[in-house]
């Protein structure tokens, strides 16, 4: 199968880029620069060197493709959201006119945050969407199923708001490295918010069984695990790097991280993926649950190095 993936030399699309050709397929992988297109080469997929907001060259890729997997995403955010998104469901449209009547599979990326917390309890794929600018976001995602009316296989994937393994992602490091800036790793309040983690290993099979199986108009969460307290979290980042924790207001968290990501330090989240379970036969293995991986796996590397630079507050 001739596989055409964006975000393909991303943190997650390039686990998936490289399980992808490990099953046998064929991988074009969209890539916005040459340092992405020669990390594209690298894995051994071809790159086509583009930017999704081409909508031209990302529906000339999906036509000579039999699937699409669309992970990639404009990471600004200093960038009203809006925009990042309103680029996202061009990119969508464009893929999706280009594989109209064709019922090949397009899966695309949204978030588990686009849906409204539960009191604590664990939330599904048909839970109400959440209010705020992650619900554009959610209402994105009709984009997408709304193409299994003109011929689509088109399903979404909701990734959770951590994923991680491999030593990267976006969310870990960048917590770890605020932590040993400040010299504490923060939680918001009382830190008793849990939040919802994937592996990055399981989430990139994930996309590839959706591929395989998945049914038009579906959307999966993607979560190994969604019960971490987000003290546990700033507990696991502090044992790490070797400083304190403590609980801040929003109001310094957005200051240390920015808004966006602070965002992400008090969200409560628990996606259920026992849909993916159910009708995909997805049967996720984690080496390591989050706290675990950041304390003694893929992590600890940049924990030493951090440990080292980590600022000593008394």
């Amino acid at each position: 199968m001739k596989i055409f993936i964006t975000g393909a030399s991303g943190y997650i699309g390039s686990v998936v880029t490289e399980k992808a050709l490990q099953a046998g397929h064929d991988v074009v992988g969209l890539a916005r620069s040459e340092h992405s297109a020669e990390k594209v080469k690298k894995l051994g997929a071809k790159p086509l060197l583009a930017t999704l907001e081409d909508t031209e060259a990302l529906a000339a890729a999906a036509r000579e493709a039999d699937a699409v997997l669309h992970l990639g995403f404009v990471h600004e955010f200093d960038r009203p959201y809006e925009e990042p998104i309103s680029i996202d469901s061009k990119a969508t449209q464009a893929i999706g006119s280009a594989l109209a009547g064709s019922n090949k599979p397009l899966v695309t990326t949204s978030g588990t945050g686009v849906i409204q917390p539960n009191n604590g309890k664990e939330t599904t794929e048909e839970s109400p969407l959440a209010e705020g600018h992650f619900k554009v976001r959610g209402l994105g995602e009709k984009t997408t199923t709304d193409l299994s009316n003109v011929g689509v296989r088109a399903m979404v994937i909701r990734l959770a708001p951590y994923v991680y393994g491999r030593g990267g992602s976006f969310f870990v490091p960048t917590n770890m490295q605020v932590a040993a800036k400040y010299g504490f790793a923060a939680y918001i309040d009382d830190g008793s918010a849990m939040t919802t983690a994937v592996d990055v290993d399981a989430a990139a099979d994930l996309y590839l069984l959706a591929v395989e199986k998945g049914k038009a108009g579906s959307v999966f969460n993607c979560s190994t695990e969604n019960n971490v307290h987000l003290k546990q979290l700033a507990e696991a980042i502090a044992t790490a790097i070797g400083v304190k924790t403590k609980s801040v207001a929003i109001e310094q968290a957005n200051e240390m991280y920015g808004p966006f990501i602070a965002t992400f330090l008090h969200l409560e989240n628990r996606a259920s993926s026992a849909k993916a379970l159910r009708e995909l036969g997805w049967a996720p293995k984690a080496k390591y649950r989050l706290c675990d991986d950041i304390m003694y796996g893929s992590y600890k590397p940049l924990a030493q190095q951090l440990r080292s630079a980590a600022k000593v507050v008394s």
